[in-house]
């Protein structure tokens, strides 16, 4: 049984080093971009997560609630495979038959990776049990946090759902207990949905139609950067209404932002044109599946970017952001090691300017 338990953690250990080394470049990039910035966001993290406790209404700890609660599913996703162990989870019967202690592996490495959760649990601690129990809803968020974070593990479909509907929900409740209450209820009756995503098959495919049947296939790709474009716009949002004097910077580089998730998706779909180069050559229409790939990802990254302007409104500066999406499609398509480097001259490119001009 030991030997188990050590299997997993030092697979863990390697996923997660394999992961950090993925994401080197990048967050070194964003760290030396941001670098001032990074203690202010750490702080208001915990800001938020006490706005759950010390709160004016209870619109306000639902919100805050659904952006935690999507925050963690974004998090947790990128670490899934590693808590796991996807890569060889079928090969862990030869070591051991017990699903009990598969299940208590899966918990304990997901409770070590789960960073929002351990930060409410600190906050609890330090409160004292009296305290807590004078915001009862303080418990409801760390169970709906720990529900959320095994439905992700096991039952993804779920997961999606439970997200959909704490938004609708966010949007139509304004009573704190009211929505918990649903959120559980919601949590509940996605145990019933299948375990498993089975996507369906569309009767005719062309070069653009392709995509459609892609993103139906593995929706994911489209599903975390619609949450990391919904937390963009929510952490703006909060902001420009704390600081409506701050707000044309802010919008910039939320806009900024949300370039950068939707014109990145052109890496994902320059990965299925390779490979499956030989077979688009071979019925003349590699190049059209070129365009279309590039149609697709242009109108998408338009479509989200008018939903900000729509949002926070449109100034010149706002305008620029968009221009930078064909320049990193260019460059992903003929340099993506470029592709850090390029956006975060942008970055400051476009900043410097508005400062200048102001």
């Amino acid at each position: 049984m030991i030997h188990y338990y050590r299997y997993r953690l030092t697979a863990f250990r390697i996923e997660l080093k394999a992961l950090r080394q993925q994401l080197a470049e990048f967050s070194l990039l964003l760290g030396t971009l941001f670098f001032i910035y990074v203690p202010s966001l750490a702080m208001g993290g915990f800001f938020a997560l006490g706005k759950i406790v010390q709160y004016e209404t209870d619109s306000e700890v639902i919100r805050v609630t659904f952006g935690f609660l999507l925050l963690q599913s974004l998090l947790l996703q990128t670490v899934k495979s590693a808590v796991l162990d996807t890569t060889h989870r079928n090969y862990h019967s030869s070591i051991l038959t017990s699903r009990f202690h598969k299940l208590i592996a899966d918990q304990g490495l997901l409770l070590i990776c789960h960073v929002l959760f351990l930060a409410a649990l600190a906050m609890a601690l330090a409160m004292g049990w009296q305290n807590v129990m004078q915001v009862p809803h303080l418990l409801f968020f760390m169970a709906a946090q720990l529900g959320l974070a095994m439905t992700l593990l096991y039952r993804p479909i779920a997961l999606l759902a439970v997200l959909v509907s704490a938004f609708a929900m966010a949007l139509l409740i304004e009573q704190i207990t009211v929505y918990y209450a649903g959120l559980f209820a919601v949590l509940l009756l996605s145990l019933f949905l299948p375990s498993s995503y089975q996507g369906i098959k569309l009767r005719h495919i062309s070069t653009y139609t392709y995509w459609l049947q892609w993103v139906i296939e593995q929706p994911w790709v489209l599903i975390w950067r619609l949450g990391m474009t919904i937390l963009t716009y929510w952490c703006t949002w909060v902001i420009v209404t704390e600081r409506p004097d701050l707000k044309s910077y802010y919008v910039v580089m939320a806009q900024l932002f949300t370039v950068l998730w939707w014109g990145t998706l052109l890496i994902d779909t320059n990965k299925q044109v390779r490979q499956f180069h030989r077979f688009w050559s071979s019925i003349s229409k590699l190049e059209g599946v070129h365009r279309s790939q590039c149609v697709v990802v242009l109108s998408v990254t338009l479509t989200v970017w008018i939903s900000g302007i729509g949002i926070f409104g449109l100034g010149l500066f706002e305008v620029l952001t968009v221009l930078v999406t064909p320049v990193l499609m260019w460059v992903i398509l003929h340099s993506a090691r470029y592709l850090a480097l390029v956006w975060a001259v942008s970055v400051v490119a476009i900043m410097l300017a508005k400062v200048l001009v102001s």
